[in-house]
């Protein structure tokens, strides 16, 4: 007959039931570690995660955290770690509290450096504005009495330099009368200066072959005839009808040729038409026309009282004289006192 398991005794049976609630007891004790190693590394990792937040505390908890007998302490530390950046946030919300009133602060800072720079820059802008005024007044003199613009250009120019440091409304307002000003200085057109003492040179280099009154001549030839210059039966019959006709009259010529005169004289006479041309030119080239005018006039008063205006030469010299007069010298000066005006606290 085969063998039969026999019946376990009470004793027997009493022991696996011992040995099989310890088994159980053990299982339960190593799910209970393990469920307590999960939870644990879930806290770390947790840790680990606000450290890397919080900054430098993450190192020191990760190599706390490899311990879990350490856990709680951690844990612990954590927590004073969190409680420390809540009192740094309330003291840096204090803080912030504090600096709430620096923006109004700071405006007033800024109001009271922007008047203390006005109460600098006040007398600056006052000085700026004198030394502007004599540039501009000196341009004023210079049109008036040299009638030079492009000095008074340069003048104007050298002014608004000196105010392009400033910029509030009253110098504003004065540098667009400078520019208005410097704009009408612009637009005046020049006189040709160059051409006028050219032909005035000229004029002045043809009185040395000018004929003269009161001046020995080779041969009297009476108004009305034309000498002729050929040889000849014609020549002969002329100077025979001229001495039959001056045969017994006398003439007078001019008052003028009635006293001859000498050499010295002559030149003399010369030199001072050319002289007069010569400060013609002078005023021409300083755009003085009242001068200039003058000058002609005295020129011309003199060519007609001591020449012969019945020469061809005289009268063209007579001619140019009188052109040249009626020439412009000096350039038409706009009104640029706006500036001035301005620049001296009155409206313009």
């Amino acid at each position: 007959m085969p063998d039969t398991e026999s019946p376990l005794s009470p004793e027997d049976e009493a022991a696996d039931r011992r040995h099989a609630d310890r088994r159980r007891g053990e299982q339960r004790r190593v799910a209970r570690a393990l469920t307590q190693g999960a939870l644990a590394l879930l806290i770390g990792l947790v840790a680990i995660a606000v450290a890397v937040f919080v900054g430098w505390r993450g190192l020191a908890l990760e190599r706390s955290l490899d311990s879990e007998r350490l856990a709680s302490r951690d844990h612990e530390l954590l927590q004073a770690a969190l409680a420390k950046l809540e009192s740094r946030a309330a003291s840096d919300a204090a803080a912030l509290a504090r600096l709430e009133t620096l923006p109004g602060r700071l405006d007033a800072f800024d109001e009271r450096l922007a008047r203390i720079e006005a109460r600098i820059d006040a007398p600056q802008r006052a000085v700026a504005r004198v030394e502007a005024a004599h540039l501009v007044e000196l341009a004023g003199h210079r049109l008036e009495l040299e009638h030079d613009v492009r000095g008074a250009i340069a003048l104007f120019e050298a002014a608004d330099a000196r105010l392009a440091g400033s910029s509030d409304a009253a110098t504003l307002r004065i540098r667009a009368q400078l520019a208005h000003d410097l704009g009408a200085l612009r637009a005046v057109a020049a006189p040709d200066a160059a051409t006028l003492s050219a032909r005035l040179a000229a004029a002045g280099a043809a009185v040395r072959d000018l004929p003269m009154l009161g001046t020995i001549k080779n041969q009297y030839v009476p108004p009305g005839i034309t000498p002729t210059a050929e040889p000849g039966l014609a020549r002969a019959w002329q100077q025979f009808m001229v001495a039959l006709t001056d045969l017994v009259s006398v003439r007078r010529v001019s008052d003028a040729t009635v006293r001859l005169v000498s050499l010295e004289e002559m030149g003399v006479r010369r030199h001072h038409l050319e002289t007069l041309l010569f400060a013609a030119r002078l005023a021409a080239l300083r755009a003085d026309a009242a001068e200039y005018v003058a000058d002609l006039a005295a020129a011309r008063d003199w060519l007609g009282r001591f020449f012969d205006a019945k020469d061809a030469a005289v009268a063209r010299l007579d001619a140019e004289l009188a052109d040249l007069a009626a020439s412009r010298v000096a350039p038409e000066i706009p009104d640029v006192s706006g500036s001035l005006k301005l620049l001296r606290g009155k409206s313009p």
